[in-house]
């Protein structure tokens, strides 16, 4: 009788956080091809809200892929390479007051490059990238986290992370073959 008691809490708080867990989709992808100069917009599309009267606070990452190496590290077959994950560049962070924060790799462009705007009444967060360049390669991560006030202090209720890989065909219009 008690293992099927701890069985049924089990499940219910298993089945009970699944269930309302945050529905994040980044379109396009899983991969997105795109011509060098062009401007892409992405959407993170947030879905399965725990309370209609929560509020999103919402990032845009960035990790460059991988720069390829000339020479293949050497290691000792007792000892597994390293595993290193990419750096996440935050682009853009929209908070508790609606407020755009743009982070420092948003900063490190000489002219505006990317642009969050927002769409279907906290549905959709569009993030626009101007002028897409070989430098634009990488993973776009969109991380999405419910919170909601309690006793004057915010604590989260959900999250929810999708992820979209940029890639494209950078070479210059004007090369002549012959």
């Amino acid at each position: 009788m008690y293992l099927s008691a701890v069985i049924l809490l089990l499940t219910k708080a298993l089945f009970t956080d699944v269930c309302h867990a945050l529905n994040v989709t980044v379109t396009p992808g899983p991969v997105v091809m795109v011509t060098e100069s062009d401007n892409l917009t992405l959407s993170c599309l947030v879905s399965q809200r725990k309370r209609s009267s929560s509020v999103l606070v919402l990032r845009w990452f960035f990790s460059p892929l991988a720069a390829p190496t000339l020479v293949p590290p050497v290691f000792s077959p007792s000892m597994p390479p390293p595993v290193r994950e990419p750096p996440q560049l935050l682009i853009v962070k929209m908070g508790i007051k609606k407020m755009k924060l743009y982070g420092n790799y948003t900063r490190c462009f000489p002219q505006p490059k990317f642009r969050l705007y927002e769409d279907l009444k906290g549905e959709v967060y569009h993030l626009l990238i101007v002028n897409v360049t070989g430098m634009n390669q990488g993973f776009y991560t969109c991380r999405v986290q419910e919170i909601h006030q309690h006793r004057n202090t915010w604590r989260a209720s959900s999250n929810g992370t999708s992820t979209t890989q940029l890639t494209g065909s950078y070479a210059h219009a004007n090369t002549q073959f012959g």
